[in-house]
C-alpha cells in the first residue's frame, strides 16, 4: 500500500520537472500531460477495483495537479500579466498568490464533497488544547505542552531561525537599505501571507492527510507529506537538496500537528508567520519594491 501511495505521490510531485529541467533545461510541454493521463488512469483503476480509498487519494491528486497546471498557464498569458505590475512586491507576489489561491478553493470543495465534512477533510480549527505526542529529537516529552503553546512557539522559533538565516547568509546582519519602507508594505505583507500560508495548507498538507489517515499509519504520512512538500520547494531558497531537506522537515512538522490537532489552525499559525518573515525579508532586501 505504501509503495503504491509513493508512486502516485512521486507522479503528483515536482519530482519529474526537477529531474528535467536539470537535465533538459526545461520543462517538455508534453510532462504535465503524461502526468495527468497517468494519475486519471490510476483513478480509474481504482475505482473498478476493492481499493476505493486509493482512488480518492488519486483522484484528489489529479485535482492539484489539474488546478496547478491550469493557474500556471493563465499566469504566463499576456492577459493575466497586464492586470499586475510584476516589478513590485503587491503586483509579483500578488500575481502568483492570486493564482494560487484560485486554484485551492475548487479542491477545498473536492474535499468537502469527497469526505463529507470539514471535520474530516482537516477544514476545521481543530482542537488546540490536545498535548503534542513527543518528540524526542526537539526534547518534546510526552503530555509536556499543548498545540496551542507550542504553535505559537514553533512558529516563533521557525520564523526566527529564518530570519537569522537570512542575516547571515544575504546581509551580514548589516542594516537592509530598505528597512524603512517595511511599514509602508506591511499591510500587503499580511494580507499576502495571510492567503498564501492558508492555500499552501490546503494543497500540501489537507490534500495528503484527509485521504490518507485512515489508508496509512501515522508515521508513513507524514513522511508523504514531507516529501511532496519538500520537493515543491527544490528552487526555493535555499535550493536543491538542501532546500528540499528544510521545506520537508518543515512540512513534516506542519502536518504532525494538524495530523495531530484534527484542524488546521496550528499548521497555519507557524507557516503564516514565517511567511510574514519571508515576505519581510524580500521587501527590506530592496529585491521587489
Amino acid at each position: 500500500m505504501l509503495l503504491q501511495v509513493l508512486l502516485l505521490t512521486a507522479v503528483a510531485s515536482n519530482l519529474a520537472n526537477i529531474i528535467a529541467i536539470e537535465a533538459l533545461g526545461m520543462v517538455p510541454p508534453w510532462l504535465t500531460a503524461g502526468k495527468i493521463a497517468i494519475l486519471l488512469a490510476a483513478l480509474l483503476f481504482y475505482v473498478r477495483t476493492d481499493r476505493p480509498q486509493l482512488g480518492r487519494y488519486a483522484g484528489i491528486l489529479l485535482a492539484v495537479t489539474t488546478f496547478t497546471f491550469g493557474a500556471a498557464h493563465l499566469q504566463r498569458t499576456a492577459a493575466w500579466q497586464g492586470l499586475f505590475d510584476t516589478a513590485s512586491f503587491s503586483g509579483h507576489f500578488g500575481s502568483m498568490i492570486a493564482l494560487k489561491f484560485a486554484s485551492t478553493v475548487p479542491l477545498l470543495l473536492l474535499l468537502l464533497f469527497i469526505f463529507g465534512s470539514a471535520s474530516r477533510s482537516y477544514l476545521a480549527v481543530g482542537d488546540l488544547s490536545v498535548k503534542a505526542e513527543p518528540i524526542p529529537w526537539l526534547g518534546i516529552k510526552a503530555n509536556s505542552i499543548s498545540w496551542r503553546r507550542l504553535a505559537i512557539l514553533s512558529a516563533c522559533a521557525i520564523a526566527g531561525g529564518t530570519l537569522l538565516l537570512t542575516l547571515l547568509t544575504v546581509t551580514g546582519f548589516s542594516r537592509p537599505e530598505q528597512l524603512g519602507k517595511l511599514p509602508a508594505h506591511l499591510p500587503m505583507i499580511l494580507f499576502l501571507a495571510l492567503i498564501n500560508s492558508v492555500s499552501e495548507g490546503f494543497m500540501f498538507r489537507n490534500a495528503i492527510l484527509a485521504p490518507l489517515r485512515d489508508l496509512l499509519p501515522k508515521g508513513q504520512v507524514l513522511l508523504v507529506a514531507a516529501g511532496f512538500f519538500g520537493l515543491a520547494h527544490f528552487y526555493g531558497a535555499p535550493s536543491g537538496v538542501l532546500g528540499v531537506f528544510m521545506s520537508g522537515l518543515l512540512g513534516w512538522y506542519l502536518c504532525r500537528s494538524m495530523y495531530e490537532t484534527g484542524g488546521l489552525a496550528a499548521p497555519w499559525i507557524i507557516h503564516f508567520l514565517q511567511d510574514v518573515v519571508i515576505f519581510s525579508t524580500l521587501v527590506v532586501l530592496g529585491q521587489l519594491i
